[in-house]
């Protein structure tokens, strides 16, 4: 049995992964990184016969030679000839898509079970919880599922872990109930927020702000969220102006593919002093609050018509 996990979102690749393994009977668990290790250490852990009829789970990370760029040393040629009935290997692919121009990578292609991952948004997150839901034997109802769906985050363990815990309380939980159980991700709607931003978006931007407020959360602490994504994209500005790709950056700055690329959508509207310029605003508003110079909502409100400006 094959698997092949292919996108960018390494969380949903770890959902899948959890997946596979709930699924699947094994004895032995191997877990090995494709970039490390040479290729005639992979083909012998793949050509490896148990005198006891064992059957092991191998799980190759950083599989790109199954992709358009590879950065290993293993030529997907030698791996698509093996395919042993006594184990299931799980291929890990950071990348967009598999490169099916290869002949080897589309033979594979043929006989493995791929799986998609790509990093979840407004779009497909409920899609993926449906999935989840169904994966766990549990059902939503509309309200409760578009309420989830919005305030648990993009993150598929976390996303699967809060609807364990829900699944503790009943299999079809109510709006009631998953208002009380579930833990607010406060990330996703920062990184909503930053969208808007640099959309210049004003309307969507005060709701997610009067969303967070509603939270009882202080104005402060959503500054200083904000603030730390706007960083964030500053910082892959920079990596972008010293002409790194996409790859480089994310292993410059130690974040996830999906994480990057996002980020690279935004800073590419904007100039480095730019995206400074809203550092410093943001900085010179925390400075006002915190001193009692001006009303926390009123000032963040300002705030956000003064960034936006014609978008409003």
């Amino acid at each position: 049995m094959i698997y092949i996990l292919v996108g960018e979102d390494d969380a949903r690749q770890e959902y899948k992964l959890e997946t596979i393994k709930e699924n699947q009977e094994y004895d032995l668990l191997e877990r090995v990184d494709a970039a490390k290790i040479h290729q005639s250490t992979l083909l012998e852990l793949l050509d490896s016969y148990s005198l006891f009829m064992e059957k092991n789970l191998i799980i190759v990370e950083n599989a790109t030679f199954l992709s358009a760029r590879n950065t290993t040393s293993i030529d997907p040629d030698k791996i698509v000839r093996r395919d042993p009935e006594d184990k299931i290997i799980v291929y890990k692919v950071p990348a967009k898509k598999l490169d099916s121009r290869k002949k080897a990578v589309k033979q594979l292609m043929e006989k493995a079970t791929v799986l998609e991952c790509m990093p979840l948004d407004e779009k497909s997150i409920k899609a993926a919880v449906q999935e989840m839901l169904k994966d766990k034997k549990m059902s939503m109802k509309r309200d409760a599922l578009d309420w989830f769906c919005s305030h648990a985050g993009y993150d598929c363990l976390a996303i699967s872990g809060e609807l364990d815990k829900l699944k503790l309380c009943s299999d079809e939980p109510d709006l009631a109930t998953v208002k009380a159980l579930t833990t607010v991700e406060p990330v996703s709607n920062v990184f909503k927020m930053t969208d808007a931003l640099f959309a210049k978006n004003g309307p969507r931007l005060l709701g997610l702000y009067r969303s967070f407020r509603a939270q009882n959360m202080e104005p402060a602490a959503i500054n200083g969220l904000l603030a730390s994504q706007i960083r964030f994209v500053f910082q892959v500005r920079v990596c972008m102006d010293l002409g790194m790709s996409k790859d480089e950056i994310a292993s410059r700055l130690q974040a996830s593919p999906g994480r990057i690329y996002n980020s690279m959508k935004n800073a590419s509207r904007f100039s480095s002093s730019e995206l400074l310029e809203h550092l410093s605003s943001l900085s010179t508003l925390d400075q006002n609050i915190k001193s009692g110079q001006i009303e926390p909502d009123t000032g963040f409100e300002n705030f956000i018509f003064s960034m936006i400006g014609d978008g409003i």
